[in-house]
């Protein structure tokens, strides 16, 4: 019907209906009533009226059950993002009913669950990375899963030291790295794609630092880590929050499954990359993780089953015997940073084979994680540090990327956090000695923005904050919320506000020279993820 049929209808209707109450409208009764004996109305009229009172007290129970459930605004629903906007960097989320005592949960002092019950202290098997019971699922909200626990979604960044302030500047590094994301779906560690300008780059001087460009023959691996803050977030490229972050992600795949060798020789079919640097076995370990996860959170088989199933059988098949990973196919020597992507690789796609997305059987992971927990056994050292090479060594440099002497302390033992991270995953206990030791380490060494000056050294170590904060918040306690809030100290105001670089961080931590600016934004803001991207081991 028309528009103009349905105003002549209300004209016509409401005609009808005009003039003033008289007796000669009382008796213009339709027949079938006037004929209905009065008993019977009445008793219609009572039922009506018992129904009308009935869901009065329905309604009046049903608000008084959302009000004992409901305390905490949902504060952390979808943002409207404004890069004009002052960054929220230290808003406390809104609280309704204020006068009650003790809204919002807190972390109970020091009181941990142990995983799991029965165990040997010390547990060093692999029992607890194949048993169903420990971390295996991602998604947020509860839904598809992830690696290392479930998602239980952003509303429970109050309880766990989050807030609004946190969500804030993870949402600005998201459409940061949109913006500076390459037509082809890529994104750059030598450089950033800058649309429709020749402005050249930002970066604030610090002593002793490039100009942040990052190194070539990594946008293998910084692409995946960008694709992991998204997904950490919520977002692929079938759904999310932000309908303008799906063609991001497309994109992005599309982009990484092209870099992908399909075919050829054992030391080649799966790989992501080429040969190129010597450390492209990063590259496709974190690939590998990032494929795996948006595969467990899509269930897009068509288009991803077989590029992650390729991929994880050429993390199997290139560890060293007995042991960890290193540069190369079985290049027959360890270190501790790519054992430590390689088990949140393989953990990652385990959680494929148990949604029964890809054709590798789970005892295939067996051997590889007992192996990997072997190698970080072997490299920690009696004092409970974790050696890159060998125990408790200081841990890799770039001596050839600075001039001397080299800018940054070495007192930040970040292997220690790949292997306390990675152990808990496994399931050991946190009363472990090695754990207890490693714990104390990086506490020791808490996120710190200082930057070089004079013969001062840098603590700026963005990769050390990533392992530590998700080591020290599967810790938990209150060694955790002294941590917490120094990173949160160290990356919300640090993040640039306004211009073109508004929502990412200067590249100035000790890696930040290879990986560039894609680099740095895209861990900073899978630190600040860590709220909700994987629920407590044991909880």
């Amino acid at each position: 019907m028309a528009d103009e049929e349905y105003d002549d209808y209300d004209e016509e209707y409401e005609g009808e209906y005009e003039g003033e109450y008289d007796e000669e409208n009382t008796s213009r009764l339709p027949a079938w009533l006037t004929d209905t004996p009065y008993w019977a109305i009445s008793a219609v009229l009572h039922v009506i009226l018992l129904l009308i009172i009935g869901s009065i007290v329905l309604l009046e129970t049903s608000d008084d059950e959302d009000d004992k459930n409901t305390i905490v605004k949902r504060v952390f629903k979808k943002q409207e993002y404004d890069p004009k906007k002052k960054r929220d960097m230290f808003r406390k989320p809104e609280i309704l009913n204020p006068e009650k005592e003790k809204p919002i949960l807190k972390l109970k002092e020091d009181i941990i669950t142990e995983v799991p019950k029965g165990t040997d202290e010390n547990n060093l098997t692999n029992k607890n990375l194949m048993a169903d019971s420990v971390n295996d699922a991602f998604g947020t909200g509860g839904g598809a899963a992830g690696a290392y626990g479930n998602r239980f979604g952003r509303g429970s960044m109050v309880n766990e030291g989050g807030s609004a302030a946190t969500e804030s500047a993870v949402l600005a590094a998201l459409y940061w790295l949109m913006r500076h994301q390459h037509p082809d779906g890529h994104w750059s560690s030598h450089q950033y794609y800058r649309k429709n300008t020749d402005e050249p780059y930002k970066l604030i001087k610090y002593e002793g630092y490039s100009d942040g460009t990052g190194f070539e023959g990594f946008d293998i691996g910084v692409t995946a880590l960008a694709m992991l803050a998204y997904l950490g977030f919520g977002e692929t490229h079938r759904s999310g929050q932000y309908p303008e972050f799906r063609p991001v992600m497309q994109k992005a795949m599309k982009w990484m499954l092209k870099q992908q060798a399909r075919s050829g020789p054992p030391e080649q079919e799966g790989r992501f990359g080429k040969e190129h640097p010597e450390e492209w076995i990063y590259n496709h370990a974190i690939a590998t993780m990032a494929m795996a996860e948006l595969l467990v959170l899509t269930e897009d088989r068509l288009k991803l089953s077989k590029c992650v199933e390729k991929a994880t059988r050429y993390c199997l098949r290139s560890q060293n015997e007995g042991y960890g990973w290193r540069y190369g196919y079985k290049p027959a020597r360890n270190d501790t940073s790519v054992t430590g992507w390689m088990v949140l690789a393989l953990k990652t796609a385990r959680a494929c084979t148990k949604q029964r997305l890809i054709k590798i059987d789970n005892s295939e992971y067996q051997q590889p994680f007992e192996w990997a927990l072997a190698w970080f056994h072997t490299s920690t050292a009696r004092s409970g540090k974790c050696g890159y090479q060998s125990p408790g060594d200081p841990g890799s440099t770039l001596l050839k990327a600075y001039e001397d002497p080299y800018p940054f302390t070495k007192d930040l033992s970040c292997m220690t956090a790949v292997s306390v991270l990675c152990r808990l995953f496994a399931g050991e206990s946190r009363r472990n000695a090695e754990i207890k030791k490693g714990v104390s380490i990086m506490m020791e060494e808490l996120p710190d923005w200082r930057p070089a000056r004079n013969k001062r050294k840098s603590k700026i170590n963005m990769y050390y904050w990533y392992y530590a904060t998700y080591a020290m918040f599967q810790h938990g306690g209150s060694q955790w919320r002294e941590w917490n809030k120094a990173m949160q100290e160290s990356l919300l105001p640090t993040q640039i506000q306004g211009g073109d670089e508004d929502g990412s961080w200067d590249p100035i931590g000790e890696w930040g020279i290879a990986g560039g600016r894609a680099y740095a934004t895209a861990i900073n803001a899978m630190t600040l993820e860590v709220y909700y991207r994987f629920v407590r081991a044991g909880s």
